[in-house]
């Protein structure tokens, strides 16, 4: 996807308790031209191009599964059920999903993201949640520098912040919480205009009883939502969260998160009726299990809409966080005074569906940073399941996606122990420049070279600290080691993409802690064998960034170019990431290669180079083309690999040809 990622996912779901994970948000990419500084984070992608996450929120959500209703038989003395077959509600992020290229995900309304083709050496997550929804914006962030001499330098890749695009299903309580006499109402008559009058009932029954009815049929039939909203009904359901009743609260809140599921139009009526306001405010107060899951499945749903971000942030995250978040998640410094028995691990799977959403809205991801336990809590939580053999808890994909969202740009939009350093290393620079030390075209700024010891790291991190820290890191590595959700990987590869994807020493301590310290190279090669075109497509472009810091090279060479070799050589191009994967990896083989031809040079199979030339030729992927142009101008610069390409019927006209020039533009030494 890119090299830094973020995930933006959408989750939409029905109100009735069931809730469908969505796969992961949708990415966007910042369009750059070869040559200039443009960071390509994970920002949207074409909506040909959507994918479902949050991975809450892809697109190709799979077929719905509906659950059958369970009702309590009836028993002497007891009401009847007014709906037997109530099926569960579905709490489904609507973002669609797509490639993390930067990542960054962001959702559209009605939960689609467009992706820019673009290399991302950053990612960003954005809440792609189980469920399913995401979030995009596109940015321009500066190119990346590649390792080895050459006037065109790769772009750095971001990956974008993503939302929740799967369909994790998760089914709620399908029995009705509400039971009504069977000679007080005929259920065979009931329709929606009669379901709405029994809201605006003075009995809590009749209320109740509209509000399950409306729940269930905005469940079943897509255009009873229209109906609802033309007769003013989610006004009426906004209200009744007001009511003392438990089994109104708990019908009204499942009514209305089925009513905004995938419907943008319903979605922004109940922010027009105060909706977000009520939801919150009662999800503040009761303890009622039942009502939080539909509470906070309405607020997933409602978090894949970008025009709701604003007013969710402000509103639903410090509830979330205080309320849900911390209490679950294990964290504690000292003041949570809940126990984490008090809330359900789907209240926790929905809070985190909804923030995985927000965090990729700028807005979003610098607030979440800021508020106090957030991080703390929900990196607890995954080293937690890490630490007990869950690394495919189905919460443990959202969080992933907050802290990979969150991740996106932080070098640039925290201040952090490496920013100092940043200036200090330039004055370095610029003193040694002016003495003569090393010309201005040495490119020891670009490649991070500073000769700037590195800071130590806090031995007890909080905050935004954690998203750089060596825990984290390992945290990442562990999941990527253990995990089989693909959604997961990816979240991984982005955050580590994100953090590789700047020009300043953050990028190449964190290249370093992933690729020496850490080993992480041969788990980060074992994404380019996945069958998922977005998990090779992470896994790429953290290794395109990586490859710019000529310390790694000798490392990566003998660890990751058989893997991208062979990349570059089976790559089939019928994914939408075929592009990006070709890009990253034609730079990473470049990198690598020139800094080593004599280990490299046994790389340069017949079938590899042919499908470079083919890339050379490929008018759909002009990036991927330019790459592949510069992987032959160097190979050819070079007298002990040209002989190589010779070998393989290359020529001077032919080099020419391919690099789109006449041959005496090309290097003398051509």
């Amino acid at each position: 996807m890119s090299k830094g990622s973020m995930y933006d996912c959408v989750a939409d779901g029905y109100g009735y308790g069931t809730s469908r994970g969505s796969y992961y948000t949708k990415t966007q990419m910042g369009n750059s031209s070869w040559g200039y500084p443009l960071y390509n984070g994970t920002l949207k992608r074409d909506a040909e191009n959507r994918r479902y996450s949050s991975y809450s929120q892809m697109e190709g959500w799979g077929s719905k599964h509906y659950s059958k209703a369970v009702c309590s038989p009836n028993r002497a003395g007891s009401d009847y059920c007014f709906v037997q077959n109530i099926k569960s509600s579905r709490s489904e992020p609507d973002l669609y999903c797509e490639p993390p290229r930067g990542t960054l995900r962001k959702s559209q309304v009605g939960g689609r993201a467009e992706h820019k083709a673009t290399l991302n050496r950053q990612s960003i997550y954005s809440s792609c949640s189980t469920q399913q929804g995401t979030t995009r914006t596109s940015k321009k962030i500066p190119a990346r520098a590649l390792s080895c001499p050459s006037s065109n330098k790769p772009d750095v890749v971001y990956a974008q912040p993503v939302m929740s695009c799967k369909q994790d299903a998760v089914y709620g309580q399908a029995q009705s919480g509400s039971k009504i006499c069977g000679d007080e109402i005929d259920g065979g008559t009931m329709t929606i205009q009669k379901a709405i009058q029994l809201l605006c009932s003075s009995d809590d029954k009749y209320q109740a009883m509209g509000a399950y009815y409306l729940q269930h049929t905005c469940f079943q039939d897509e255009s009873a939502k229209q109906e609802v909203y033309r007769l003013g009904g989610i006004a009426k359901l906004v209200e009744l969260l007001r009511s003392t009743n438990q089994n109104v609260q708990r019908a009204a809140a499942g009514a209305l998160r089925n009513l905004v599921f995938r419907n943008p139009t319903n979605k922004i009526e109940t922010r027009r009726q105060n909706g977000i306001r009520e939801c919150v405010s009662l999800l503040r107060r009761t303890g009622n299990t039942e009502i939080q899951k539909q509470l906070t499945g309405l607020l997933w749903n409602l978090s894949s809409t970008d025009e709701l971000k604003e007013e969710l942030i402000q509103e639903a995250l410090p509830v979330l966080t205080d309320c849900v978040i911390i209490p679950f998640s294990g964290w504690s410094d000292g003041g949570c005074n809940r126990t984490r028995e008090i809330i359900d691990p789907e209240v926790f799977f929905n809070a985190t569906g909804c923030l995985r959403n927000l965090s990729s809205a700028d807005m979003g991801r610098q607030t979440m940073r800021n508020y106090p336990g957030l991080i703390d809590s929900v990196m607890t939580y995954a080293q937690n399941c890490v630490a007990s053999n869950r690394p495919d808890d189905k919460s443990v994909e959202n969080c992933i996606c907050i802290l990979h969202n969150l991740s996106y740009r932080l070098d640039a939009e925290v201040p952090n122990k490496y920013t100092q350093l940043n200036h200090m290393a330039r004055s370095v620079y610029m003193d040694k420049t002016l003495t003569g030390c090393f010309n201005s075209r040495s490119g020891k700024m670009e490649n991070d070279e500073y000769g700037v010891p590195l800071p130590e790291e806090d031995f007890k991190p909080k905050g935004p600290s954690w998203l750089y820290h060596s825990d984290a890191i390992r945290t990442y590595l562990s999941l990527m080691d253990h995990s089989k959700k693909d959604a997961t990987l990816e979240a991984c590869a982005g955050a580590l993409q994100n953090l590789t994807a700047s020009r300043g020493l953050m990028s190449n301590a964190m290249s370093q802690l992933i690729g020496v310290k850490e080993k992480g190279l041969p788990r980060i090669a074992r994404l380019l064998q996945s069958n998922s075109s977005e998990v090779v497509r992470s896994g790429a472009s953290l290794l395109s960034n990586m490859s710019r810091h000529p310390i790694l090279h000798k490392t990566m060479a003998h660890q990751v170019l058989p893997d991208v070799s062979r990349l570059l050589s089976f790559q089939s191009g019928n994914t939408n990431s075929y592009g990006e994967i070709m890009t990253s990896a034609c730079y990473t083989l470049r990198n690598l290669i020139m800094s080593n031809p004599h280990l490299g040079k046994c790389y340069l199979t017949s079938n590899m180079l042919n499908n470079v030339v083919s890339l050379c030729r490929n008018g759909s992927c002009p990036k991927a083309a330019e790459a592949a142009r510069l992987l032959l101008t160097d190979l050819w610069s070079n007298r002990e690999l040209q002989s190589v390409l010779k070998q393989q019927g290359f020529d001077k006209n032919m080099m020419g040809s391919l690099a789109g020039t006449t041959f005496r533009t090309l290097p003398s030494r051509f």
